[in-house]
């Protein structure tokens, strides 16, 4: 088994084996890795069919998110659809989205035009640090596998112009930037360097991007270092901290099926045999859904691996041999490696030892495709062993003297303490961040919580406070305006009343009374005069007299209630009001339009009362000579208009006491809910207009 560098994210391509690279450690570990890039997902085209698919990846299955086409013949219409939207995009900063995709396209395939679309993104994002920043992003990743200083540069500057930005999505960019950084620091052997890099780089700018499925492929690149350094307690323990979110976001994706290799490889390592078997299992039932995964060499690897622990030989030989086929039809290369060094392992381990060592020296031979120096340092020791279980011993001598050397420059002892001391320092102060944000938080909520709950409770009953004082203060209004109303018609009608009283009582005492008694002292006339001999003048006189107080009577009883308003109507009794008040200086014509007869008795009699008592006004003070009526109807709306040419007068002006009977007539336009309109100016007369409601009252 070999060590092997992390991922470039998101995407390497199969067949390059520059970017796959082995190195051995004390106990061979292997596993494969990748850059992260950008995420093609970020634009469909209509009409072009995309696939998520993992193009290639340099030693394990992390960071996937890169969304390509299937094969070269639907690569180009993903490309030329590209092109197109760049065609037509009007803003520099849209046309540079479409730039980053394209060099992220080609950053695994032809690095001439990845370097050719990030630059000119980076010149049309002039200006906009937030798209500079991303444009070196995007230059690293060109850069990435022909100039390693140039792509570390490049990552750098990335962050730095994107660290004033504290969206998530600018957290996004530079956790991979670092993450992709630090693969590079690992390829130069620098593991500690990229276990720093991951702890307190990439892993907490993963976690402000709120992306869980980035930060868990961090926590898988964690733990394949710490494999790498026989630490396979917490390296499971960070497989295990990946596993959830992926579990959880990503339930059939190959990344997942990738973790549960990883943790079982590391079970193997660690001797937990049987733990290795259901996560192998869980492996399997995903990776059956992606039948030409690249992922799936690796897992006949580890079940060979699985099967070599268990002493079963030859289903650990034909395993392997599945897998080195697979390998084979994919074009993985590196995967080929890891399966004929586990190979190598089973030979070992039956004694099969010139088998074994005709596979380690093919092997050994092949390293310089993948050049790690602990790779190599674990080659030497294998091939030296096996020379002196041969019984080879110069031949072993050698291999042990190159050996030593390389051992001595590695210092690796160094490295690992280093490794160690800096994942504890990690976790102490990731403990301590972890609680410290937990309380934060759970009191921010709860801050949050009582505070929103107090505020929306003194909102609501605040509100519910203004709408019932509103509620009660319209109420009080609304009772205050009727009680008004109803005492204003009240002391209307008790006026009304009491005039009517005064009128009757000054009628018969003024009119009908010295009429009677007139009569009176005539019949005391002709019964006191026995000596008159003719008394028919007398009696004729008394006669007359006696018509008068009838037809005054009338007069009378007529005004209380005009009998002709309850024989034939309104518009009937206005006539005879109308002729009863025509005089020779005094003019009255009426005009009745479209009346109802339906209109109620009471209604009826108010309108009556009305012009009685408008025209008993006129009459007492307008002076005029012409009176003019109309009365029509429409609906349930009845129109009065009385005009006449007297004096006229100013409507400002009048009082309760000048114009009592003015004020009657205002109440019982009210009443009938109506409205009463006054025009009138010295000099040029006046005109009444009232609009009331004749619908039946209750």
């Amino acid at each position: 088994m070999f060590f092997g560098s992390a991922k470039f994210q998101p995407n390497q391509p199969p067949d390059n084996p520059q970017k796959h690279r082995f190195f051995s450690k004390g106990f061979p570990v292997f596993f494969r890795g990748h850059k992260q890039k950008s995420n093609k997902a970020l634009i469909f085209t209509p009409g072009v069919k995309h696939y998520h698919l993992r193009l290639g990846i340099i030693i394990t299955g992390l960071f996937l998110s890169i969304v390509i086409l299937n094969g070269s013949a639907q690569q180009r219409p993903y490309t030329d659809s590209l092109q197109q939207l760049l065609q037509t995009t009007g803003t520099d900063t849209a046309k540079a989205s479409l730039l980053f995709l394209l060099s992220d396209h080609w950053a695994d395939k032809d690095t001439t035009k990845a370097l050719q679309y990030a630059r000119q993104a980076l010149k049309l994002a002039k200006g906009d640090l937030y798209y500079e920043g991303l444009a070196h992003f995007y230059l690293g990743g060109a850069y990435f596998d022909i100039n390693v200083a140039r792509s570390q540069q490049e990552y750098l500057l990335a962050d730095k112009l994107l660290a004033p930005y504290t969206t998530q999505r600018a957290y996004w960019f530079r956790s991979r930037a670092w993450h992709n950084y630090g693969v590079q620091e690992q390829k130069k052997d620098n593991s500690r360097g990229f276990m720093n890099i991951l702890l307190n780089k990439s892993i907490p700018l993963a976690i402000l991007s709120g992306d869980s499925v980035k930060m868990a492929w961090n926590y898988m690149d964690v733990g394949l270092v710490l494999s790498n350094y026989n630490d396979y307690n917490k390296a499971f323990f960070y497989y295990n901290k990946a596993l959830a979110p992926l579990r959880r976001i990503q339930p059939h994706s190959e990344e997942l099926a990738d973790c549960y290799m990883n943790m079982a490889k590391t079970s193997l390592l660690g001797n937990h045999t049987a733990r290795a078997k259901p996560l192998l299992d869980s492996a399997f039932c995903i990776l059956s859904l992606h039948p030409l995964s690249t992922y799936l060499p690796v897992y006949y690897q580890i079940a060979g691996m699985y099967f070599r622990h268990n002493g079963e030989w030859q289903k650990a030989i034909d395993t392997l041999n599945k897998g080195l086929a697979l390998a084979a039809q994919l074009h993985r290369s590196y995967d080929a490696f890891s399966i004929q060094y586990e190979q190598y392992e089973v030979y070992k381990l039956q004694h099969n030892f010139p088998l074994a060592k005709k596979v380690l020296l093919a092997l050994y031979q092949q390293h310089n495709e993948l050049p790690l120096n602990h790779n190599k340092l674990r080659f030497l020791y294998e091939l030296a062993a096996t020379e002196a279980a041969l019984g080879n011993m110069k031949a072993a001598y050698e291999w042990q003297q190159q050996y030593s050397i390389l051992s001595d420059s590695l210092h690796a002892a160094k490295t690992e303490t280093d490794i160690a001391a800096l994942e504890a320092s990690y976790q102490f102060a990731q403990k301590e961040k972890e609680v410290l944000i937990l309380n934060n938080r759970a009191r921010i909520q709860q801050l949050l919580l009582w505070g929103g709950g107090i505020l929306f409770i003194v909102t609501l009953l605040f509100f519910i406070y203004l709408f019932k004082q509103r509620k009660i203060k319209t109420t009080q209004q609304l009772k205050l305006l009727q009680q008004q109303q109803q005492n204003a018609v009240t002391h209307a009608l008790l006026q009304g009343e009491e005039r009517e009283r005064r009128r009757l009582a000054r009628d018969l005492h003024d009119g009908l009374g010295g009429m009677l008694a007139g009569v009176k002292i005539n019949l005391s006339e002709v019964t006191f005069d026995t000596q008159a001999r003719d008394n028919s003048t007398l009696l004729h006189k008394i006669s007359g007299q006696l018509d008068n107080s009838v037809t005054e009577l009338r007069r009378i009883a007529r005004n209380m209630m005009p009998e002709s308003l309850l024989r034939s109507g309104l518009e009937a009794a206005l006539s005879d009001l109308c002729q009863s008040v025509s005089t020779d200086k005094l003019k009255v014509d009426l005009a009745m339009l479209n009346i109802n007869a339906a209109i109620p008795k009471q209604v009826q009699l108010i309108i009556y009362r009305i012009i009685q008592e408008l025209l008993a006004n006129i009459m007492r003070h307008a002076g005029a000579t012409e009176v003019f009526i109309q009365c029509s109807q429409h609906d349930e709306l009845f129109y009065i208009t009385v005009e006449d040419n007297g004096k006229g007068f100013e409507p400002a002006l009048l009082t309760d006491q000048k114009g009592l009977g003015l004020a009657n007539i205002r109440h019982r336009v009210d009443f009938l809910q109506g409205i009463l309109e006054i025009d009138s100016a010295p000099g040029k007369g006046t005109v009444i207009n009232i609009e009331i409601n004749v619908a039946e009252k209750n």
